[in-house]
């Protein structure tokens, strides 16, 4: 049995609130969306890819969280630093300089997944450890690469 999939259109603050609801007050294990924004490219593609949230939970460098970032506003990018019980982070497809910090009571979720292109990949699986490992390290040359990614994608 298939289950069936409602899209609609709601105000980002307000499906935020319903996220951090159903994985704090609810006790669900996970909640799944469709990524929205280019910040997480390659890797993560605005309209294409779903993440597979878990509740907040202490996250470790590396690990992706959905928090609130300013007032109303949030992100989902990637643990950078942590220094003091503050946590830096920032988009995969963002430039170096371009970061957040944010407090643990900020934190809505933590990835436990990704659905890319329709295949299911784990934070856990050899695959994810390597290309997050692989694209932190190639942080010098991450605008090329992008600029290149982003131009074969135009051109197919």
């Amino acid at each position: 049995m298939s289950e069936k999939v409602i899209q609609k259109k709601v105000d980002n603050h307000l499906f935020m609130q319903e996220i951090t609801r159903m994985l704090r007050k609810e006790g669900k294990k996970s909640v799944t969306f469709v990524v929205r924004g280019f910040s997480m490219r390659p890797f993560l593609d605005n309209g294409r890819d779903k993440v597979i949230l878990a509740p907040p939970r202490v996250p470790k460098v590396g690990d992706v969280v959905l928090a609130e970032v300013a007032e109303r506003r949030y992100a989902l990018h990637r643990v950078i630093k942590i220094e003091d019980h503050v946590y830096t982070m920032r988009g995969d497809g963002n430039p170096l300089s371009m970061t957040e910090s944010f407090t643990f009571d900020k934190i809505i979720g933590v990835a436990d997944g990704f659905i890319r292109k329709g295949k299911k990949v784990s934070i856990t699986s050899r695959k994810w450890r390597w290309y997050s490992a692989t694209w932190n390290a190639l942080k010098p040359m991450r605008r090329i690469l992008l600029a290149i990614y982003r131009r074969k994608k135009k051109f197919f």
